[in-house]
């Protein structure tokens, strides 16, 4: 599988915006941070699983099926399960009453059947989301490989109805589960899945992904959608992300800023751990906030401060930059001496 450095460097811009998401609410006033980070990260994992899939070698189908799965495994599971034991010994929130779902990777059904649950488990449905994908999609990708329309065809469809479940409500017993379930969330996934197909047989004109004035256009398309609420934001947001992937795997961008941010050493850095820093930033958060943020801010006679006293009810400018910084250390440590060694016995027990 072909190393996408400018991927990482997208998957840096969608872990930043959950941190907006969750550090940084008041931003969120005004443009859709959380969503669309998810949203990216889903496209993202769609495409490269996609392709992993359509280049496994001629092997039985159980065989490359039970490799897929394993890889995957010591990639996830490790500091998956390394964090749920950590809130489960930490009693942090009501995490164990959650506990069957997250260790089911059911949290996304179980959260809506239970009540939405405090911090900080709540970002967990959407890794649910993408073990549930795992579990069938090999499967379809490994039986269609050799007809690729059938499998290009059922992209579409699944892509198609998901959004308009998401816009019109089509299934009024799904719509709790619009932005939560497998479906209709598994569209943004598939769009990736589309997006394999279409690097891999080169469906789409390079000439497209050269024009500089179609880069902007889809940029501008990104950042209304980001800004504005109307019908068609999910399926257009969703395109744009499958745009920057696709542009990201086989292209330079136009635009010589944004070429030169996406591959730059330490925003590729920030990317290649974002796993890590998805997983443990609402920890971060949380142990922070009530043991030294809190009692610190608290205590501040902000009246004395003059002009300065409204950051009282700001906190956010001071915990954004802090808590990032912090969530990316303890990522960093958690890929340096957990992750990577786990990583090391890919290649040794399932080698592609």
């Amino acid at each position: 599988m072909n190393y996408y450095k400018k991927i990482d460097g997208l998957r840096f811009v969608a872990i930043t915006l959950v941190l907006i998401e969750h550090f940084a609410s008041f931003l969120t006033n005004f443009f859709s941070a959380g969503y669309y980070g998810v949203d990216l990260f889903f496209v993202i994992s769609g495409f490269l699983i996609t392709a992993i899939l359509l280049k496994q070698n001629d092997k039985s189908f159980k065989s490359n099926y039970f490799n897929f799965l394993g890889r995957r495994t010591l990639r996830i599971f490790p500091i998956y399960y390394f964090t749920l034991l950590l809130l489960w010994i930490l009693k942090i929130g009501n995490t164990r009453l959650y506990m069957p779902y997250l260790v089911t990777y059911t949290a996304n059904y179980g959260m809506i059947a239970n009540g939405l649950p405090k911090a900080p488990i709540l970002h967990l449905w959407s890794l649910s989301v993408e073990e549930q994908f795992y579990l069938f999609w090999p499967f379809v990708v490994l039986i269609l490989k050799q007809k690729q329309v059938f499998l290009a065809i059922l992209l579409i469809a699944i892509i198609s109805v998901g959004y308009v479940q998401m816009i019109y409500n089509v299934f009024p017993s799904v719509t709790k589960y619009n932005y939560w379930g497998l479906f209709p969330r598994m569209s943004s996934l598939a769009m990736g899945g589309l997006g394999a197909l279409i690097a891999r047989n080169s469906l789409v004109p390079q000439r497209l992904f050269k024009s500089r004035m179609f880069e902007i256009f889809m940029l501008l398309l990104l950042i209304t959608s980001l800004l504005i609420s109307f019908p068609a934001k999910f399926p257009l947001l969703g395109l744009c992300s499958l745009y920057l992937v696709l542009k990201a795997s086989g292209n330079n961008f136009r635009l010589k800023k944004l070429d030169s941010f996406l591959s730059n050493k330490f925003i590729i850095f920030v990317g290649t751990i974002s796993y890590g820093i998805y997983l443990f930033h609402p920890v971060v958060e949380y142990l922070f906030t009530k043991y030294i943020f809190n009692p610190v801010w608290l205590n501040i006679d902000f009246t004395a401060l003059g002009s300065f006293k409204k950051i009282q009810w700001n906190s956010w400018i001071i915990k954004f930059p802090l808590y990032s910084f912090l969530s990316i250390l303890v990522a960093s440590l958690s890929f340096k001496y957990i992750e990577q060694p786990i990583l090391g016995l890919k290649n040794k027990l399932f080698p592609r």
